[in-house]
């Protein structure tokens, strides 16, 4: 019995002296200055770097970059206004659909929300006919699904969405 615990009593002792050194050695580590991890300041990449990752000539610097055009979204937008035009003139329910769509093939909220305003400001002015007011919700709705996430997220798509609520609450 005195043997198990003399063995008992080194085995603590140990562990004790272990813990205190561990201990002594991780506060020597804190209170240095040097990064631990970093002696080495000769690293290399492990892969060569490519062609985009270059550094251009001076040449190349000095050039201005320009930014490359939507011609696709220009000229949707560019009909989008031609039919806002000729639709201000003579409103109708065909073009106001086509409109909406337009806008919201645009991927702009605000574009589509001014599309949005104009098409119910001449409803609620009685211009456009055969039109109910949560078919025109149901409308507006629909074409706004086509935005892209962010826009449907924003201020304006909440603002968008604030008008269709109020569509739908009159009928």
């Amino acid at each position: 019995m005195l043997f198990i615990y003399t063995i008992l009593v080194v085995l603590l002792l140990v562990t004790v002296v272990a813990v205190f050194a561990k201990r002594r050695i991780d506060r020597d580590l804190i209170e240095s200055n040097q990064p631990k991890n970093l002696m080495d300041t000769h690293l290399r990449p492990l892969f060569e770097a490519g062609e985009e990752e270059v550094r251009p000539d001076d040449e190349d610097r000095n050039s201005i970059v320009a930014e490359p055009v939507d011609d696709a979204r220009e000229k949707s937008l560019a009909k989008l206004e031609e039919l806002r035009h000729t639709w201000g003139e003579n409103p109708t329910k065909r073009d106001a659909v086509t409109m909406l769509g337009l806008a919201a093939e645009t991927g702009s909220a605000s574009t589509y929300s001014s599309v949005a305003g104009d098409v119910i400001r001449e409803w609620r002015a009685g211009r456009i006919n055969g039109l109910s007011s949560s078919d025109l919700a149901e409308l507006i709705e629909s074409h706004l699904w086509l935005l892209p996430v962010e826009e449907k997220i924003s201020g304006t798509g909440f603002v968008i969405k604030q008008e269709i609520s109020k569509l739908r609450s009159e009928s």
